[in-house]
């Protein structure tokens, strides 16, 4: 099995630097993005990324991880893009850094 929160870190380098085909993908699939933005829904990114690791711990691997250090210095981060109270029903996204 592949390491989530390794995957996830490529597919946001690649979402930063507007990978065309990946957009596509996660159009495709879903999600909205363009060049440099992503928004996702922690359930969401779930099955897109690790349907076969269970969800508590794929939250917990992402939680753990340094995954927003590591974005920094690609000039992104991920943020809270609509809080609705509850870590799995709130939107997240990948953006540039401000």
């Amino acid at each position: 099995m592949n390491d989530p929160v390794e995957s996830f870190f490529a597919q946001c380098r690649a979402v930063l630097d507007g990978d065309a085909a990946l957009l596509a993908r996660l159009h495709a699939a879903g999600f909205a993005c363009h060049p440099g933005h992503w928004q996702f829904q922690l359930p969401q990114l779930h099955q897109w990324l690790a349907p076969e690791l269970d969800y508590p711990r794929f939250r917990q691997a992402l939680y753990a991880s340094d995954l927003n250090t590591r974005l920094a210095a690609l000039g992104g981060e991920i943020a809270i893009a609509e809080n609705l109270g509850n870590t799995d029903l709130s939107r997240y996204c990948l953006r540039p850094r401000a």
